[in-house]
């Protein structure tokens, strides 16, 4: 069968290897020059089904409400993208009690243990390289903090296999000594043994390759203008900035630009784009750093080990398609991530940093968008929020699975949690 996938980010390329390894013949558009370039980048790089509580968990309005007024709040909303997300955002806070965030929270770590088995399947059938971290994920809380009320998720969550420890201040310093200058700072941290991380675009440019390697093709520098309809329940064709292309089926991957394409169809798409920063540090050779991801709960920053580098993360704004970075974000972060690491000042040219802004495409209940449409050879594989890279192996089965056995083969994952 012929599947075009539209999309070469990190779920689009996943997608293009699943289905490229399924038999199909396999055309993959995108607008950048080469797969990876836009919100997949420069991300946190994180593979964490730990991280799957939705951000609309109880009580979400009244922290809103007080983040929106702390200008040294992680969270802003542009005043540009209020009328843009007002019906969302309803949405958003209709899905914060506490049945429907948890049936939320059910489903993201259901689709994230199916990637995290599906992408070891991969590394043992494959050569990948992207500098990976398989040392768990820490996240650190200080004194006065939210630890104890974290403590009772990670046991919910628990439930349905995510494993956790509690630590204490001594077990902490024995797995990152680099916090012992601030050590005094935290009560505690979870430690999560089977979360990983890596270099997302790293990880993309791979998943092309060995899609590549398995005959699928990647039409690079061509924008997707318009998805065209055949009748009301099958697509005609894409139409490009190169000419039309053709397939039996289509899988629709394009991010937070996925509900611009679909309106036309018919299909609104309940996904907003969050910008998000982060800060890449060049090391030059000082091993001072964290072994693994760890995230401080107070700062909401997290630094991430890639290779002979730093990421660093932990900012979100709502500001539509907006992509520039603000240079104040970007050293906003990196100061965070020096009152944690205040050691790596002395040893590294923090000037050398380079600052990144991507899109997370939103859903109002935190779970992906993944399966059929009314069009009977349209697919969706999009609206991962911040788990786009936890969670690209497993929704990349998933969508795969639709089109080459018409259901889901993995009993892992409920197909309805992810229905339009």
């Amino acid at each position: 069968m012929r599947v075009a996938v539209l999309g070469a980010g990190v779920v689009g390329s996943a997608t293009a290897y699943m289905l490229a390894r399924d038999g199909h013949e396999v055309s993959v558009i995108d607008r950048c020059d080469r797969p990876g370039m836009e919100t997949s980048f420069a991300n946190g790089g994180l593979m964490t089904p730990s991280d799957s509580s939705p951000w609309n968990s109880p009580g979400t309005v009244r922290r809103i409400g007080k983040m929106l007024f702390d200008s040294h709040s992680t969270l802003k909303i542009n005043p540009s993208a209020v009328p843009s997300i007002v019906g969302w955002g309803l949405k958003f806070l209709a899905n914060s009690t506490t049945a429907r965030h948890k049936a939320n929270m059910v489903a993201n770590i259901r689709i994230a243990s199916l990637s995290l088995e599906t992408l070891r399947s991969i590394r043992k059938a494959t050569t990948l390289n992207y500098d990976q971290t398989t040392r768990g994920t820490m996240r650190a809380f200080p004194r006065g903090g939210r630890m104890a009320r974290f403590v009772q998720m990670c046991r919910e969550m628990e439930e349905w296999g995510v494993k956790f420890e509690v630590l204490n201040q001594e077990q902490i310093l024995e797995k990152e000594p680099c916090l012992k200058d601030v050590i005094d700072r935290y009560i505690g941290a979870v430690f999560f043994p089977d979360d990983e991380s890596g270099d997302a675009h790293k990880f993309t440019s791979e998943m092309a390759r060995l899609a590549t390697e398995l005959g699928a093709r990647f039409l690079m520098n061509t924008s997707v203008l318009e998805i065209v309809k055949q009748s009301s329940s099958r697509i005609s064709h894409v139409r490009t900035s190169n000419g039309d292309v053709r397939a039996d089926a289509y899988v629709l991957s394009l991010g937070s630009y996925s509900p611009i394409l679909t309106r036309t169809l018919g299909i609104h798409l309940p996904i907003v784009p969050v910008k998000g920063y982060s800060v890449t540090l060049p090391l030059n050779g000082w091993n001072g750093g964290p072994t693994r991801p760890v995230m401080d709960d107070g700062f909401h920053a997290m630094m991430v080990p890639m290779g002979d580098r730093l990421r660093m993360g932990g900012k979100a704004e709502f500001a539509r398609f907006n992509t520039e970075v603000d240079p104040k974000e970007g050293r906003r972060v990196l100061n965070d991530i020096l009152k944690i690491l205040p050691a790596m000042a002395s040893h590294v040219d923090v000037e050398s940093a380079s600052s990144w802004s991507g899109l997370r495409p939103m859903t109002p209940g935190g779970p992906p968008i993944v399966g059929p449409t009314p069009y009977n050879n349209l697919f969706l594989n999009t609206g991962h929020g911040p788990l786009g890279w936890t969670m690209s192996c497993g929704s990349a089965k998933i969508a795969a699975d639709f089109i080459t056995h018409g259901r889901i083969l993995s009993n892992r994952v409920d197909p309805r949690n992810y229905a339009l």
